[in-house]
């Protein structure tokens, strides 16, 4: 089993968090091989031994199994919608790909207008 945190920064010229698949203990990140299997339980991985800038804090490997890590995602919109700026953690119990906060904008409502036959507004009428 494996945890994801995802630690959102706005970072307009990063390469974006496109893809995460777990295979037990193995993570592929954006088609790069990460391999968490040899980290024994009650034990942690620097960021260091890490070695990707992919990865915001280190690897942890609960007492339990659990493997627990916190991954980038950078955004490069500054009208990011709530799911991404604050991402909930992600417990993944089965092996595949892993849905990560997508980067799209939060949408302006639409504002409901009535045209008319020449393409003029019309002014709305409230009938009971």
């Amino acid at each position: 089993m494996v945890t994801i945190i995802f630690s959102p920064v706005y970072a307009p010229h990063w390469q974006p968090l496109e893809s995460v698949t777990v295979k037990g203990h193995k993570l592929i990140i954006n088609g790069e091989q990460f391999d968490f299997s040899p980290l024994l339980p009650g034990y942690e991985l620097s960021l260091e031994a890490i070695g990707s800038p992919l990865f915001a804090d280190k690897a942890v490997m609960s007492v339990d199994g659990i493997l627990t890590v916190t991954l980038l995602m950078p955004y490069d919109e500054a009208t990011a919608t709530d799911a991404i700026r604050f991402p909930e953690p992600v417990m993944v119990t089965t092996d595949g790909p892993v849905d990560i906060p997508t980067d799209h904008p939060a949408q302006p409502p639409e504002i409901p207008t009535i045209e008319g036959d020449h393409g003029l507004l019309e002014e709305q009428e409230n009938f009971h």
